[in-house]
């Protein structure tokens, strides 16, 4: 994290002493995704779940070190929870407008040096990164001979930096070569404060950098082309905030402190394990995982039978009275990581055969609990994480298999459950005793009765999402009455065997995108086939609702527009990036057919399973009249969408 001086340009900068070498550089290649071999393995990790810091594997720089490390940067690095801390799933490195050791702003530089080093793999970081003038964050490598070899001569590598309030950043290699050279690449357009997958893989022969899996920068370093030899030397790993300095500037708005850089997990992979750590732990195993959707939800209960289940199909069944076996389909190799009853984690290289890959545990008791979450490198070639599940042993399904076992996204919030169209009520709390199942219709007291059910005795009820329940007090839906849209396992002392007649309804919902807040909505309230699916500003129009059907053998569902009955549809049959959203005759083929799934405790990605790619507002778009289309899944804020009850 040098002088930055090559920055002031975003065109290619390349010294006469680069020019003759011997190496090749490519441009951004939007369509080259970070992968693993089938052989790599995980050998370190931290996922920060705990409450604290892990000093087994991070240390602190504290001071300024020379003129702010070389930089003129502004702040004081310190070992303080001010400065650096765990909570909720994520490290949080902030930085403060504070009078501390001479400067006027704090912040933390961590690192693994003489914990962890490392020769050649993958590596990847889930962060999401602060914006203001004068912010400079990173995540970087430094060669662990630093100490007698010194910078530049160490080598340095740039993954992740991002400056003032741009929304891109930037990946940048530094060597010796004549002193010093230096080479860097931004990437495109994006929201940098959301989070976003930083990685690089490094070989012998390339150094690549990836943002959400596409490569921004590309540089050949085999046979030690332009003088590279730092590049085959260990390096170590860097998190840190910087305030000021050379390449952001000397211009700070006060007013926006204090910034955080929030990073979600760190992992580092290999083919042939060469690394070195003073720790045994090289693989993180005594830490729960709160899910890759950067700590903005995976935190709901897990109470009820859920189907949830990425595109390609993934999830966990009971196979035995004490075992239950992980799958994920469609997918080259995964790794599954998991705890039972919020034990130690445990990550495992699944068993292959074909495209699915298999994973049995066995020892489980009945009420048991697995949390669990995979990484996996799908058919294309993209590597992914999911979000964080649960599944209990001996209750109900999980995933988009058979329904032999019992799983639940960890979203809260209207979290999709759906499992069978009825709703059922039961007599006790948490599902228990007495129940009825009811399907779309209008229950008084007499009808209730006629299903075995006693006035005034419902306690708890499950709602299938795409439903929507009226409880009333009295018979004939009358007297004060309240509306369930998800599973209440206590419906509460205000209504704890109070109710006596019940509506059960299909759902309208407002489809709101997360990033720019408008609704899904059929353009000019069209009927006819084909007619295009856009975003627009809440109007009230029956255009922007949409009813939900859950498909019990693929554990999809069909968006259906409340205006014609017809379906959301990616438009012929496109599995391209770009492929158009329409309505069409709901003929329930798999181009109509959406993987419904939560990000976090309100929003949710849509993947259509006929492509694989993400519903998704084209370009960013906050106008009316933005286009939707389907892009690659990369968990992006325009590829997010909250249920909002309409009816």
């Amino acid at each position: 994290m040098k002088s930055k001086l090559i920055r002031k340009v975003t065109t290619v900068v390349l010294s006469a002493a680069m020019i003759m070498s011997a190496m090749t550089i490519t441009a951004p290649i939007k369509t080259v995704k970070a992968a693993q071999t089938t052989s790599s393995t995980l050998v370190w990790s931290d996922e920060f779940n705990g409450s604290s810091l892990d000093t087994s594997k991070w240390g602190y720089e504290i001071g300024t070190g020379s003129s702010g490390w070389g930089n003129n940067e502004q702040q004081y690095y310190t070992n303080r929870t001010d400065n650096a801390y765990v909570t909720d799933g994520a490290l949080h490195i902030r930085a403060k407008k504070e009078s501390y050791g001479g400067m006027n702003y704090t912040s933390a530089r961590l690192n693994t040096n003489g914990k962890f080093t490392f020769k050649y793999g993958y590596v990847e970081a889930r962060m999401a990164l602060p914006s203001s003038q004068g912010i400079w964050p990173a995540f970087w490598m430094l060669g662990a001979n630093i100490g007698s070899v010194g910078w530049p001569s160490c080598g340095e590598i740039d993954i992740m930096e991002a400056i003032n309030t741009e929304n891109k950043t930037y990946s940048t290699l530094h060597w010796n070569y004549n002193g010093h050279a230096e080479y860097g690449l931004p990437s495109g357009n994006f929201d940098r404060t959301q989070y976003h997958t930083y990685g690089l893989q490094w070989d012998d022969q390339n150094i690549r950098m990836f943002v959400d899996g596409n490569q921004i920068y590309e540089m050949y370093i085999g046979n030690n082309a332009g003088d590279t030899e730092e590049f085959h030397r260990p390096f170590y790993l860097l998190f840190n905030v910087a305030v000021g300095g050379n390449w952001p500037g000397f211009s700070i708005d006060n007013n926006a402190f204090p910034q955080e850089m929030k990073v979600d997990y760190v992992r580092v992979y290999q083919e042939n394990p060469s690394y070195n750590s003073s720790s045994s732990n090289n693989v993180d195993k005594n830490n729960g995982n709160s899910g890759n959707t950067g700590n903005t939800g995976n935190t709901g209960s897990g109470s009820s039978s859920s189907s949830n289940a990425p595109a390609s199909g993934m999830g966990m069944n009971s196979t035995g009275s004490n075992s239950a076996t992980a799958y994920v389909n469609d997918s080259k190799w995964t790794d599954i990581h998991y705890s039972v009853n919020g034990g130690g984690q445990q990550n495992v290289r699944m068993t292959q055969s074909g495209s699915q890959a298999t994973y049995t545990i066995n020892g489980l008791n009945n009420g048991d609990t697995v949390k669990y979450w995979f990484t996996y490198c799908n058919t294309s070639g993209n590597v992914k994480d999911t979000e964080s599940y649960t599944y209990t042993h001996g209750t109900s399904s999980s995933g988009s298999g058979s329904s032999t076992g019992g799983s639940s996204s960890s979203g809260s919030s209207g979290a999709v459950n759906s499992t069978s169209g009825d709703v059922t009520i039961y007599q006790d709390i948490n599902y228990g005793g007495r129940q009825a199942s009811l399907g779309v219709g209008s229950y008084n007291l007499a009808s209730l009765q006629a299903k075995g059910f006693k006035n005034d005795d419902m306690t708890s009820l499950k709602v299938p999402f795409g439903y929507k329940v009226t409880l009333y007090k009295d018979d004939n839906f009358s007297g004060e009455s309240k509306v369930i849209t998800s599973d209440t396992s206590y419906i509460g002392n205000d209504w704890n065997d109070q109710m006596s007649s019940i509506k059960v309804e299909k759902a309208r919902y407002k489809v709101i995108n997360r990033h720019s807040g408008l609704c899904l909505d059929v353009a000019w309230a069209n009927t006819a086939n084909g007619t295009n699916v856009q975003q627009c500003q809440a109007n009230g129009n029956v255009a922007q609702e949409w009813e939900v059907d859950f498909n019990s053998d693929d554990s999809t569902y069909i968006l259906k527009s409340a205006l014609t009955g017809k379906a959301l549809d990616m438009g012929g049959w496109s599995k391209d990036n770009g492929g158009n959203a329409i309505i069409w005759d709901n003929n329930k083929t798999d181009n109509q057919r959406w993987y419904i799934t939560v990000v976090d405790g309100e929003y949710s990605f849509l993947i259509n399973k006929n492509s694989n790619k993400a519903l998704e507002v084209e370009g960013w778009s906050t106008s009316n009249g933005g286009n939707v289309q389907q892009w690659d899944y990369f968990a992006q804020a325009n590829q997010q969408w909250k249920f909002v009850l309409a009816n």
